[in-house]
């Protein structure tokens, strides 16, 4: 399969790929992102308004919840398991059921009965 020069790819814009849009009909414009932005109306990087990106994954990080369960061996060799959440943004630690038999439906419970406290 040959692409152009050596079997290279040939960048957009340059060479090849212009001439093949050309015997299309297709004139190509030498558009920058800056030119594409101005277009449209939008303002460069620090002008616009709204919430930066350190704002953007805090207030992201505030709404997130990771869970995971924990191992308890007790010494007649029985295992417990420890569904704990963890609030992203705090690092709370919240410990919410224990169960020697976790299943989907009794996990689904313990997030439902952590959610319903938290709205209090």
């Amino acid at each position: 399969m040959s692409c152009g020069s050596h079997g290279r790819i040939p960048r957009g814009g340059t060479g090849a790929s212009k001439g093949s849009w050309s015997v299309l009909g297709i004139k190509l414009a030498a558009s920058t992102v800056w030119t594409i932005l101005k277009d449209a109306g939008i303002e460069p990087s620090p002008r616009r308004q709204g919430q930066s990106w350190a704002e953007f994954l805090r207030n992201l990080a505030a709404s997130i919840l990771e869970c995971d369960f924990l191992t308890v061996d007790t010494l007649f060799l029985k295992r417990f398991y420890v569904l704990f959440f963890i609030e992203l943004a705090t690092r709370r630690v919240h410990i919410v059921g224990i169960t020697t038999n976790p299943d989907g439906r009794w996990v689904t419970q313990q997030a439902r009965n952590l959610l319903m406290t938290a709205r209090r």
